[in-house]
């Protein structure tokens, strides 16, 4: 009787044991997963961020050049916004760099409605009014400004860096991002 006991009672251990070692193992498969989600995320978002960012310091040449017309990027944000539901998988500061950067861009769109021409929906002419273009510039340099921002903190923990445009500010850090617009 009492080796039929210890047999059942090493049988429930044996069980357990291997419904503990599964759970752990699934734990850790889904951990990687995350993970992997995460970094992928950042990397996109990285692309996403170093894309629209080249395209306002473009439009910040083209200001002192005055030539071309400027170009929205629209496109770009609509590019990013497709990231923006998987941001859980990052860390809060990442977080709010992300959406202070992009709230940054939106505002740079904003500013260029307004000087859209009605026939062309992308490019639009430099505002003749100093203030305007004063006005447009620094939008178009705080923008840089928060997207560099986010893109440094996406990268802090990859080898990638991020090399300053002298035309935009300098970075600034994710918890200033979240200060009102005035």
């Amino acid at each position: 009787m009492w080796s039929t006991a210890f047999e059942h009672f090493f049988q429930l251990c044996g069980m357990a044991a291997i419904l503990w070692s599964f759970r752990a193992f699934s734990l850790r498969t889904q951990g990687d997963r995350i993970r992997g989600d995460g970094q992928r995320l950042r990397r996109a978002l990285t692309i996403s961020l170093r894309a629209l960012r080249k395209h306002y310091e473009d439009n910040l040449g083209i200001f002192s050049g005055e030539k071309p017309p400027l170009s929205s990027g629209r496109n770009q944000i609509n590019l990013l916004r497709t990231q923006l539901g998987r941001l859980t998988l990052l860390d809060p500061p990442e977080i709010e760099a992300v959406m202070a950067a992009s709230v940054a861009a939106e505002v740079v769109e904003t500013e260029m409605t307004k000087f859209r021409s009605r026939t062309a929906e992308v490019t639009l002419a430099i505002p003749e009014r100093r203030e305007l273009r004063t006005l447009l510039r620094s939008t178009l340099r705080d923008a840089c400004s928060a997207l560099q921002a986010a893109e440094e903190l996406l990268n802090s923990n990859d080898t990638c860096t991020v090399k300053a445009n002298p035309m935009c500010r300098q970075p600034v850090q994710w918890t200033s991002l979240t200060k009102p617009l005035k």
